[in-house]
């Protein structure tokens, strides 16, 4: 069994996002933006783009940024924290399975919060025993989609995550925002960064208020 405490075993890679034959990402934006308002379809210099992305993020004309999706590779986090992310629908996911993945020495993460209290002990003592019963009970032919019902939400899990760049916005928004749970606002926050370096236009506001004024 392993613990990790707080966000240390928490990895995000950004490993696919939606990359047009020329250009970059805030182009291809900015460009699909341009048609609704223009008889032909053109192309877009550096500062036209800038100007029409910020106009677009100013007035709230954000459907034009569907056309952007960015896929992620999570692992290190809690199913507790992953019961939260799903609950974002409009995006793609696809978790590691409980029910056919056997989990040999499950990992656990523990909040900062309990790591320093007095209870740690009796924490670790408890998932210690969850993780050990589950042993017993699948080896003992228990299937290991009935055994995993004694495992706590805080065993680790990985998923893959797809958002669309108007998705991606929302939900970052709400979950770098402080009044977030931490384990979900340290995911979101890792994201923000990794989309800011391929799309600066579509995320720097956020990436100034969540990164730089953290």
């Amino acid at each position: 069994m392993e613990v990790c405490k707080g966000s240390d075993c928490l990895k995000v890679e950004l490993i696919a996002y939606t990359l047009p034959q020329e250009g970059s990402v805030d182009k291809l934006v900015a460009e699909s933006g341009a048609i609704s308002h223009a008889p032909h379809f053109k192309e877009l210099n550096d500062e036209r783009v800038k100007n029409l992305i910020e106009l677009l993020k100013k007035l709230g004309h954000e459907s034009v940024f569907e056309h952007a999706c960015f896929t992620f590779r999570v692992e290190g986090i809690s199913r507790v924290c992953t019961h939260q992310l799903v609950r974002h629908r409009l995006a793609s996911y696809t978790q590691q399975s409980q029910r056919y993945v056997k989990l040999k020495e499950p990992t656990f993460i523990v909040p900062e919060s309990i790591a320093s209290s007095a209870f740690y002990d009796e924490y670790i003592n408890v998932l210690t025993q969850a993780a050990e019963l589950y042993r017993k009970m699948v080896e003992g032919g228990i299937r290991k989609e009935d055994a995993r019902f004694v495992l706590p939400q805080s065993v680790e899990t990985k998923i893959i995550i797809t958002m669309n760049a108007r998705e991606l916005r929302h939900f970052l928004e709400l979950r770098c925002d402080k009044s977030a749970q931490w384990e979900i606002r340290a995911l979101a926050e890792k994201m923000l960064s990794l989309v800011y370096e391929v799309a600066p236009l579509l995320f720097d506001d956020l990436y100034e208020k969540y990164i730089l004024d953290k």
